[in-house]
């Protein structure tokens, strides 16, 4: 893992993602940037600078959001970091996607809702179209998570067709000292005799094991409630999951991630799903 992302929007929620973004960068050696997005006018980098003086709350809106963004990267909680502040306009909902995409960044670090946004809300519109859209991972958190030691990490699936995600979560696992536990949910309509679950587990650990991995079968009524169930149970620190690209689905249309996170009293890693091999 070398660049961390933290979409920063300077709410509760984006700051309990940035302290989590500065842990986990001190943990990986990653660099983490901070990125800020301002709402202007479409066409506003291809302006001129003597034409953006035509527009001078726009103008004061770009230098504003440089002035705090630089502050928030000077305070305490980034100590030890390697960190760049990056200040865009556009919307933030593809922006940070393409961001990410362009400037290869490993993980993204955000909060589940944005300044602005209902607490009401499963999850907030831009949280939600980063996770179904984004080709890398992305780590979503509440305002009141506070990053500490990262012990245990449930990963749920079905373990059908096999994906890389669980090699790239080993990945973070080695970093942090964590274990991890792949669980697959039994439920009435999508149920997996034992052998079968038995046999997609144990083909889903990793052949070079660098951290500790325990496999479970879980049965409950949901997925999405045997997911939450099973993270408590074994008292979780992260919960991991796939999740298939659904960017074109209405925000009203909640995928099993968005479903989880929403319920989770804990961090929600999605993976987006790409076959192995």
């Amino acid at each position: 893992m070398k660049n961390i992302l933290v979409p920063c929007d300077f709410s509760d929620h984006s700051r309990a993602a940035a302290a989590t973004g500065a842990w986990l960068a001190r943990k990986t050696g990653a660099n983490l940037h901070l990125l800020h997005v301002v709402y202007t006018l479409p066409e506003w980098n291809k302006m001129p600078v003597e034409q953006q003086q035509n527009y001078p709350k726009e103008e004061a809106r770009m230098v504003e959001a440089e002035i705090k963004l630089d502050k928030l990267a000077g305070s305490a909680m980034f100590k030890s970091c390697n960190i760049q502040t990056h200040v865009h306009n556009g919307y933030p909902r593809e922006l940070i996607v393409q961001f990410a995409h362009t400037y290869n960044m490993q993980l993204i670090i955000m909060g589940t809702h944005g300044t602005g946004e209902s607490q009401n809300l499963f999850v907030g519109s831009t949280a939600q179209q980063v996770i179904r859209s984004a080709r890398c991972p992305v780590l979503s958190v509440k305002k009141d998570y506070k990053p500490d030691n990262v012990k245990r990490i449930a990963f749920a699936s079905d373990f059908d067709p096999a994906s890389d995600a669980v090699d790239q979560l080993k990945n973070i696992a080695v970093k942090i000292g964590a274990d991890v536990d792949l669980v697959l949910v039994n439920t009435p309509m999508d149920f997996y005799d034992t052998p079968t679950a038995e046999k997609r587990l144990k083909a889903a650990v990793p052949a070079q094991q660098q951290v500790k991995f325990r496999t479970h079968i879980f049965n409950d009524l949901t997925r999405e409630q045997g997911i939450i169930n099973f993270s408590r149970y074994i008292q979780a620190d992260w919960i991991a999951m796939m999740v298939h690209p659904r960017a074109r689905k209405p925000y009203y249309y909640l995928g099993s991630a968005e479903t989880v996170l929403y319920h989770s009293e804990v961090p929600v890693l999605s993976f987006r799903f790409q076959e192995k091999g």
